[in-house]
C-alpha cells in the first residue's frame, strides 16, 4: 500500500517555526532509570550519611525519611492545588531543622549535594539528543529548554555540559527559579520571552502529555509528544505531532519536509 506524502510540522499561517524548545527529563536526559520512588530514599540515605559525617547528632535514617516524605507531600498538595513549583534548598532546610539541625551557606549547599548524588548517579543522556540539538542549530532554529524541576540551576547546567548539550542552547528555563510549573502559562510565555520569539512560530517537546501537549497548546505553541518506551500514555487524552525518537524531528523541520507528520488521539 503506497503511504501518504510526507507532511513537514510547521507554525500557524506555514512557513518555518522561529523556535525549537525542549523539555529535559525524558526527552533530552532520563533521570528515571530508577523510579523516583526508588530515588527519594537512596537521596535521603545520601544526606543521612552526610549529616553523620558532620554533626554528632543526627536522626535515625527512618525518621528523617519520614520527615521528608510528610515534607515533600505538603509541596506536592501545592503542585496539584495551583501548580505552584517547589524548590528543594527549602526543603532540605526544613528538614534538617526538624531535628534540631540548623544548615547554612556551604554546609546547606554540601547537604544539598549529598541528596542530589544519588539522582545524578542514574542520569542518562538520549543518544539522538546531542545530534539532534546541533543539527537543529545548523539549520538556522533557535533552541530552547524549559523543564519543570525543584533542583538548583548549576545542577543542571552541569549535566547539560556534560552531556554536550549545553553550547547547543540559547536560553533555558528551570521552574526552580520562578512561581509555577508547567502546565500552567508562566513558563511557557517567560521562555519564548527570553529566547525573543513569538509563541505561535514556537515548537515545544516533551514526553508528557498534560506538562508537554496541552500546557503549549494553551499558549498558542505547537506541541509535539516524544513517546518514550515504558511511559503510559492515555489514548484520546491529548492531539499532537508524535514522534518516537528526537532524530525524527530533523527531516520533520527540515526545508522539504522529509518524514510523515504523525499526528493520532495520543
Amino acid at each position: 500500500m503506497k503511504s501518504s506524502a510526507p507532511t513537514p510540522l510547521a507554525p500557524p499561517g506555514g512557513g518555518r517555526f522561529d523556535a525549537v524548545i525542549f523539555d529535559m527529563g525524558g526527552t533530552l536526559i532520563e533521570f528515571e532509570n530508577v523510579p523516583w520512588d526508588a530515588l527519594y530514599p537512596s537521596s535521603v540515605h545520601s544526606l543521612h550519611r552526610w549529616l553523620g559525617r558532620h554533626r554528632k547528632r543526627v536522626p535515625a535514617y527512618d525518621h528523617l525519611l519520614a520527615r521528608f516524605v510528610v515534607l515533600l507531600e505538603r509541596r506536592r498538595a501545592r503542585i496539584r492545588a495551583a501548580m505552584r513549583e517547589y524548590h528543594i534548598t527549602p526543603l532540605i532546610r526544613e528538614l534538617a531543622a526538624g531535628f534540631g539541625i540548623h544548615l547554612r551557606g556551604a554546609e546547606l549547599s554540601g547537604a544539598i549535594n549529598a541528596y542530589y548524588a544519588a539522582i545524578r548517579r542514574q542520569l542518562t543522556v538520549y543518544p539522538e539528543a546531542k545530534p539532534t540539538l546541533a543539527a537543529l542549530k545548523a539549520m538556522g532554529y533557535t533552541v530552547g529548554l524549559l523543564s519543570n524541576t525543584p533542583f538548583r540551576v548549576h545542577d543542571h547546567r552541569q549535566e547539560l555540559e556534560h552531556f554536550g548539550l549545553w553550547s547547543h542552547l540559547d536560553a533555558a528555563l528551570f521552574t526552580s527559579t520562578i512561581a509555577h510549573r508547567k502546565p500552567h502559562p508562566e513558563p511557557f510565555r517567560l521562555i519564548a520571552k527570553r529566547l525573543g520569539v513569538s509563541l505561535k512560530r514556537s515548537l515545544y517537546i516533551g514526553d508528557r502529555q498534560v506538562e508537554d501537549v496541552l500546557g503549549p497548546q494553551q499558549v498558542g505553541m505547537t506541541a509535539c509528544l516524544i513517546r518514550r518506551p515504558g511511559k503510559k500514555y492515555e489514548e484520546g487524552k491529548t492531539r499532537s505531532c508524535e514522534i518516537w525518537s528526537l532524530a525524527e524531528l530533523i527531516p520533520l523541520l527540515s526545508p522539504a519536509g522529509g518524514i510523515k507528520s504523525h499526528t493520532h488521539n495520543a
